[in-house]
């Protein structure tokens, strides 16, 4: 869904048609919502729009609908479980994200313009898969000594590269 809505127009300014839909919610989780609400509304940079609880909900149930094959579990502890595991790992890349794009522009420009372009995604999948096929390179228990067998492991390759 897009920020404002499915029926709202792309380039509209029009709201989106919304119905209520009843949650029952803890306590703990009004005072949070309306807290986060009123902090976001203050923080806002443009004065227009009100940030509501009901506007984070909308947020909220948009991120939800569009990544909920991340979500697993039996109960409602293992999906939020599954859910806070996504949010980290996406908190991860985005904390890359300057890095990744560093790389993937260095790459992209090395080509001279061919077509389809290289992509901090791009960078990402080819990473992965340098994992996956060579998963037996990684020893460790810490992200230090994981980190530390894949780099000697690329540091031989090259080495028996240069040879």
């Amino acid at each position: 869904m897009t920020p404002l809505g499915r029926d709202a127009s792309q380039g509209s300014d029009e709201r989106p048609k919304t119905r209520p839909k009843q949650a029952l919610i803890r306590l703990d989780q009004q005072t949070g919502l309306d807290h986060l609400a009123r902090q976001l509304h203050d923080d806002r940079s443009v004065k227009g729009e009100r940030i509501t609880a009901n506007t984070v909900l909308r947020v909220a149930i948009d991120g939800l609908v569009e990544h909920g094959d991340r979500l697993h579990g039996d109960n409602e502890v293992q999906l939020l479980a599954s859910w806070r595991e996504f949010l980290c790992l996406a908190a991860s890349l985005g904390g890359l994200e300057a890095t990744l794009a560093d790389v993937a522009d260095d790459l992209d420009a090395a080509r001279n313009g061919v077509d389809d372009p290289i992509t901090a995604s791009t960078v990402i999948r080819i990473a992965v898969a340098g994992l996956a096929r060579h998963r037996g390179a990684l020893h460790g228990t810490t992200e230090a000594e994981l980190l530390a067998s894949w780099l000697q492991f690329l540091d031989e390759h090259e080495t028996a590269a240069s040879h």
